[in-house]
């Protein structure tokens, strides 16, 4: 009985719901200070939309560099749900996304546009976007992950946008407003 009981108990676990994880790049930052800039206001405002858009999606982990950036980017979704924000280093990522990965909570992870790829391609998710410009900061990778065995997980990727919309990629003369 105990072993069926065990048996149960596992397949369960196996067929849990599935879980999230939100992959963003910092919002729009100052010039200062140089070694480690704030938010612009436009930034303060985009960090706004993110806790709006993530509201009701259950996010029970957020992670974010040490940067002033990205702390200020997670802390308006941390201060609306109650949870903070935990730092992680860089040189960390695969573990990071391991660690996530099996705590099966709904996670933002806030990092820069030279790390949210590279975290898709360690988890060999096939994306669209293949380049995120200096003043790319709309961009919104949702990664759903559902255990698909006792060993193994199966991952489905959403490319979406949030707040205004930033430049197309190499266009920096043209106001954001004028995208749709």
């Amino acid at each position: 009985m105990k072993v069926l009981l065990l048996f149960a108990f596992v397949f369960l676990a196996a067929c849990a719901a599935p879980s999230k994880i939100y992959l963003v790049r910092h919002a729009e930052r100052s010039k200062e200070p140089p070694e480690n800039p704030h938010l612009t206001m436009a930034g303060q405002k985009r960090a706004q939309d993110l806790a709006a858009y993530l509201k009701g999606k259950n996010i029970k982990r957020i992670y974010s560099t040490e940067t002033n950036r990205t702390r200020e980017t997670a802390k308006p979704l941390s201060e609306a749900i109650g949870k903070p924000v935990q730092i992680y280093k860089n040189d960390t990522l695969k573990a990071l996304l391991l660690r996530i990965i099996e705590s099966g909570d709904n996670t933002l992870v806030v990092g820069h546009s030279n790390t949210l790829l590279p975290m898709l391609d360690a988890l060999q998710i096939k994306h669209q976007i293949t380049e995120i410009g200096d003043n790319d900061f709309d961009n919104i990778f949702q990664i759903r992950v559902k255990k698909k065995s006792l060993t193994g997980y199966s991952f489905k990727l959403k490319e979406d946008v949030y707040g205004e919309l930033s430049p197309p990629v190499g266009d920096s003369t043209v106001p954001n407003s004028m995208h749709k």
